[in-house]
């Protein structure tokens, strides 16, 4: 089980800012919960953004996203992610040091269009 560190209020803005840049990546579908452990950014007040764990780290921020994607070449996909990700919270004026991105899930088009 994942340690559960208290956050801050501004992580919770740096973790919904980072889902909004990895919704605008072309190929993905949705944001994941992590299949082994629940990927979620906490925050005061009882507020969470799902999908995105931040770790403040000596270095700086460790960030985790969790996608659901439709098929492309998934290594393209995840430097995208990565690269939104960073620049939106670089812009922010976080030091951003590792963006790990874990697909949870692959759907295909026609699948999201019976959803």
């Amino acid at each position: 089980m994942a340690d559960v560190v208290q956050t801050t209020l501004d992580d919770v803005r740096l973790a919904r800012a980072a889902l909004a840049a990895t919704r605008d990546v072309p190929g993905v579908v949705d944001i994941g919960r992590g299949r082994y452990a629940i990927a979620r950014t906490f925050g005061l007040g009882g507020s969470v953004v799902e999908g995105i764990q931040l770790r403040r780290e000596p270095e700086g921020l460790h960030v985790q996203v969790h996608v659901v994607v439709q098929p492309v070449p998934l290594p393209a996909l995840a430097e995208a992610v990565r690269a939104a990700i960073a620049t939106t919270l670089r812009g922010l004026g976080a030091r951003v040091t590792v963006v790990d991105v874990w697909v949870d899930d692959l759907r295909r088009p026609e699948e999201e269009a019976l959803r």
